[in-house]
């Protein structure tokens, strides 16, 4: 049985990484990087997520060390595998591949850094070191086609989420389970599954939600969360007892974010995997960011696009509204929710241009595809 090793960096590519394990483990024995739900799948640990993410250029030297270690101990073990599989999350996952490469491992990158967006120079690091790139966006085979060759084999069959994204719930079962009032306008509070990420944006959103409760009689706002900062959820929520809420865990539903995206009449999203899977569900939300300012700096010089979003890259112009740094404050977030529940036609019109971008990510199946391209490239290697 071949051993593949699987190095995943945040929550979203633990969800993608955990259907294709899932497929494959009774053919292959998989060990590597794990998030909660490559862990159930039966994966050997050496490491989790929570040890090697974090948001931001800065933010990254409180954790350097820790890093460096799960490096080090994750080479050690690819010495002993016949295949890496590395899931985006660049910074950390190109130079595994390197790493790979000169213990001449057979290589796949499922899920393509952001090369247009930013730091196109990767490309190069990317090719020369990876045997099949799987791609889940359809405009970036156009630039890795001038380096296909026997060495390097690209392959696109569409966005996971489109299979990954269906909540279950409908709106009577979603408050019964959830012990919530009836009848209330929800809405959903997602600061991230990250904890520098919930411990910049969810304040900052409950005080958005403190004027809203002000504004609107029968509000209700969601918190969905991941096991990994659920702590720091409940810590920070703790102190806005006051604003009528629910905290929602992975113990209530299977996944949370899903269900609270799908009844929540409007949503306020940190920037990610998530604002993507709300475009699916289809009910509007606002973008948010914020990191330190000297990383926004940075990071403001290195993109060459004019959004952080992808719903608002993939349509080709803003549809969905991205707060950043300072603008991300509780008075905007409030306006613009005020905004979408009294103009029905906004509302009705961006829940068509979520919907085309849902289109442009393709069809029902790219799961199944991506795992046949796997398990094709495994049985050869």
């Amino acid at each position: 049985m071949k051993k593949v090793f699987v190095s995943v960096g945040e929550i979203s590519a633990d969800t993608y990484a955990s259907y294709i394990v899932n497929a494959l483990k009774d053919r292959y024995q998989f060990l590597g990087i794990t998030g909660p739900k490559l862990l159930k799948t039966g994966v050997k640990s050496i490491s989790t997520i929570d040890d090697i993410s974090v948001v931001g250029l800065i933010e990254v030297f409180s954790k350097y060390k820790k890093i460096k270690k799960v490096f080090k101990e994750s080479v050690n073990a690819i010495a002993d595998c016949d295949v890496v599989i590395v899931v985006d999350f660049p910074g950390f996952n190109i130079k595994l591949i390197k790493e790979a490469k000169k213990l001449r491992k057979k290589v796949i990158y499922f899920i393509s850094p952001q090369i247009w967006a930013w730091g196109y120079n990767r490309i190069y690091d990317i090719v020369k070191n990876t045997d099949l790139l799987i791609s889940i966006l359809p405009f970036e085979e156009d630039y890795y086609r001038p380096f296909i060759d026997e060495n390097f084999k690209f392959f696109y069959g569409g966005h996971p989420l489109i299979d990954i994204v269906k909540p279950k719930t409908d709106r009577e079962s979603f408050e019964d389970i959830l012990n919530i009032p009836k009848g209330r306008l929800l809405i959903g509070l997602l600061p991230g599954s990250r904890e520098s990420e919930v411990k910049a944006l969810l304040p900052v959103m409950f005080e958005s939600a403190k004027l809203l409760n002000n504004a609107i009689e029968n509000s209700f706002f969601l918190i969905p969360t991941t096991d990994n900062v659920l702590e720091t959820v409940i810590e920070i929520s703790s102190k806005y007892y006051k604003i009528p809420h629910k905290i929602v865990k992975s113990s209530d539903l299977d996944f949370p974010s899903y269900e609270v995206m799908k009844h929540s009449y409007f949503s306020v999203i940190a920037s990610g995997t998530a604002t993507l899977e709300a475009s699916i569900i289809g009910n509007p939300f606002v973008l948010v960011y914020k990191v330190s300012p000297i990383t926004f700096f940075i990071g403001k010089r290195l993109v060459k696009i004019p959004f952080l979003g992808l719903p608002n890259i993939i349509a080709g112009k803003q549809i969905v509204i991205e707060l950043l740094q300072s603008d991300f404050n509780p008075l905007n977030i409030a306006n613009i929710i005020l905004e979408y529940i009294h103009n029905k036609e906004l509302y009705q019109k961006t829940k068509d241009q979520l919907a085309e971008v849902k289109h442009k990510l393709g069809s029902e199946g790219a799961l199944n595809r991506i795992v046949e391209s796997i398990d094709n490239f495994l049985t050869e290697s």
